[in-house]
């Protein structure tokens, strides 16, 4: 059974679906990636552009 403290479900479309399995093919070579981890990776690739993103933008208004 599932740790519902550790895991949360999220709904995607049949397209986006399909998009993640492609992704999950080709992400490394060789390997396919379950969706969960494509989604898991994909979100922390995210994350850390986003974070570089702010980190510039406080240092350009000035603000450390």
């Amino acid at each position: 059974m599932t740790d519902i403290t550790k895991y949360r479900n999220i709904s995607v479309s049949r397209k986006v679906y399909a998009d993640l399995e492609d992704i999950s093919a080709a992400k490394i070579p060789g390997v396919k990636l379950s969706i969960s981890k494509t989604v898991e990776t994909l979100a922390a690739k995210e994350k850390i552009a986003l974070s570089k993103k702010l980190s510039e933008k406080t240092r350009t208004d000035g603000k450390v």
